[in-house]
């Protein structure tokens, strides 16, 4: 099973109320709160040999369109939420999240998280 499908599996379990997919792009309007998972990067360890680091950035989006005080509100608090699943998810080492807005339309978050696994559990 891929990261992206274990972290999608684990974090639907933990937010029963989210929207979540494993693809970078969502080309319906955003109907209800979202999660993206997007598996940015892979690099070799530079602490470990025959280790792979992994990035995945979490893109957390309210359904709220605009940049208004309650999408703003709305995207604060759906944050907090996801932060608190993440921290759940033992495998994963959770980043800085930053604000965006997605799409030009919703405000949104994008957390970074890694995930150190073995060359050969990867395949």
């Amino acid at each position: 099973m891929s990261l992206r499908a274990r972290l999608k599996r684990d974090l639907e379990a933990l937010l029963p109320g989210y929207r979540i997919t494993r693809g970078i792009t969502v080309s319906d309007r955003i109907a209800k709160r979202t999660i993206i998972l997007e598996q940015s990067s892979i690099d070799p360890s530079q602490g470990a040999r025959g280790l792979l680091e992994f990035t995945v950035k979490v893109h957390v989006v309210t359904e709220r369109e605009g940049v208004t005080d309650a999408a703003e509100d709305t995207i604060d608090q759906l944050v907090l939420e996801v932060l608190a699943a993440l921290e759940k998810v033992r495998y994963l080492n959770v980043g800085v999240a930053t604000k965006k807005v997605y799409n030009d339309t919703n405000l949104s978050y994008e957390i970074e998280t890694t995930n150190l696994a073995r060359k050969k559990e990867t395949s």
